[in-house]
């Protein structure tokens, strides 16, 4: 399928992408480590290496470095009858239709947010009708935007407590390298632990779930597929390198693979959906990385996503171990 032809395409520069990776480190959302390498002394492991979207996410990476943000724009598509993808290359945001209007989860970066408009307006459906604009998580690349679409959309904005106070920590800060923090945010809705927003027929439901971020949210979204309503999970799974953050990520893991079954995933950076390892010949020549599939495209099923959360966790302890020497 052409959408997935960009994860396709970058799987090719994956050997020479990981050794990059493995230097410079990652916390699974973009954003490289704070601590400089030392002289004399090995770099400190990049934990999200070793998860299981680790060389993914290296792939794609590279992929991207250098190039204008603007650059990653990609069609937008339906994944379920009721959820949209309007996120650009290598960061996610969803649409979710409902009888009453729309809720987008995540602005992606500051430069993209008209890229996200421009694939709402594609979709047939008018930015006007967002009526939530909800923050996963405090990293620049999932908020930055959210100020642009908010003036556009004048959508309620929602963030939890902890995530809020990042973003205004940041946007009243000093500039941090050449990110760009989007236009500033005035604190809205402060989402809690199992609040729910109900808009027409669809209702979301949000843990909060540190680790990622302090104040990550993850999101329950009934997905909607041939008559069918599926439990989709929208998480935050990055490993952040902080130690501080270790045991609160384990913890937001295990609990999320325990609220299971869930019927399958929309994370907010494409790369972190489970995959199989096992890359063929045929993967490269037709351009097509084969999905798992069940009833429906969209769906990963039980079994595969406690898997990926098992795998997630082994790395997670490993970490933990090492900190606790």
């Amino acid at each position: 399928m052409k959408r997935y032809q960009w994860l396709a395409n970058a799987i090719v520069i994956l050997l020479a992408a990981s050794p990059v990776l493995a230097q410079k480190g990652t916390d699974g959302g973009g954003h490289a480590d704070a601590k400089a390498g030392i002289a004399q002394q090995a770099p400190p492991i990049s934990w999200n290496t070793k998860m299981p979207w680790g060389p993914m996410e290296a792939a794609v990476r590279t992929r991207w470095a250098g190039l204008p943000l603007t650059a990653e724009k990609v069609e937008p598509f339906k994944v379920f009858d009721n959820v949209y993808y309007v996120g650009v290359q290598v960061v996610g945001a969803y649409i979710i239709t409902t009888s009453e209007g729309l809720i987008l989860i995540d602005a992606t970066y500051a430069e993209t947010a008209d890229t996200v408009l421009e694939g709402i307006r594609k979709l047939g459906f008018d930015p006007a009708s967002i009526k939530y604009l909800i923050i996963t998580h405090q990293h620049f690349d999932h908020f930055g935007g959210a100020g642009r679409i908010q003036r556009v959309t004048h959508a309620r904005v929602g963030m939890s407590a902890v995530d809020w106070e990042g973003v205004e920590r940041q946007q009243s800060g000093p500039q941090v390298g050449d990110q760009n923090l989007g236009l500033p945010l005035e604190r809205d809705l402060i989402i809690k632990d199992g609040d729910t927003i109900k808009l027409g027929d669809t209702t979301l439901k949000f843990y909060v779930t540190p680790g990622h971020t302090p104040g990550s949210l993850a999101v329950e979204i009934p997905a909607r597929a041939g008559g069918k309503t599926y439990r989709a999970l929208s998480p935050c799974v990055g490993i952040n390198p902080s130690p501080d953050l270790t045991k609160p990520y384990i913890n937001s893991i295990e609990r999320l693979k325990n609220m299971g079954p869930w019927d399958t995933l929309l994370p907010n950076h494409a790369f972190l959906m489970p995959r199989d390892s096992a890359i063929a010949p045929s993967d490269f020549i037709f351009q097509d990385l084969k999905p798992v599939k069940e009833s429906y495209p969209g769906v990963i099923g039980p079994e595969r996503i406690n898997q990926w959360f098992d795998e997630i966790l082994m790395v997670a302890k490993e970490k933990l171990a090492s900190e606790e020497k």
